[in-house]
């Protein structure tokens, strides 16, 4: 009984201490999407971005550890050598809603990251279309002045020739 509990200890100090770098890490990732999405920086393969893909991928990794903890100490209690007291449970439970809160927070914010990439590449896309197409209007548009200044020209002579 004392190896399962000190094995329960150890995964519940293991849980707190991914809990409160999930956390740290979360927040950093949030303010940087905020910065980020805030930002004209948004360019596929851009710096801001890459440290922020380095940031989801960091966030991913410390939950999917905090996930694999939650479900060693699950199993810790399901040991049916020494039944788990109501402390237990309640812990177990607490760091399980704990997870998916911070799971739910990450979701959303890599959601808006997306969004707001998306929006800026849309714009980009669109942005690039107003340009060629108003280089390809602008020749147009240009060849045509030319064209009424040579009429002007031919004109002019005309007027000149029958005066």
């Amino acid at each position: 009984m004392a190896t399962s509990t000190s094995r329960y200890d150890a995964l519940r100090k293991q849980s707190r201490t991914l809990e409160s770098l999930v956390e740290s890490k979360l927040s950093a990732y949030a303010r940087l999407a905020s910065t980020v999405t805030r930002s004209a920086d948004l360019e596929a393969g851009s710096t801001s971005t890459e440290r922020l893909r380095d940031a989801e991928n960091e966030v991913e990794g410390l939950l999917d550890k905090l996930r694999e903890t939650h479900e060693e100490m699950a199993a810790q209690l399901n040991d049916t050598t020494s039944p788990p007291s109501q402390s237990m449970l309640h812990a177990v439970q607490r760091h399980r809603d704990v997870l998916q809160d911070y799971t739910r927070d990450f979701a959303r914010t890599k959601s808006n990251v997306q969004k707001a990439l998306d929006k800026a590449n849309l714009l980009g896309d669109v942005r690039n279309d107003i340009s060629s197409y108003k280089a390809a209007h602008s020749s147009v548009t240009d060849a045509l002045l030319e064209e009424r200044g040579r009429i002007d020209s031919s004109h002019r002579m005309i007027d000149e020739t029958l005066e």
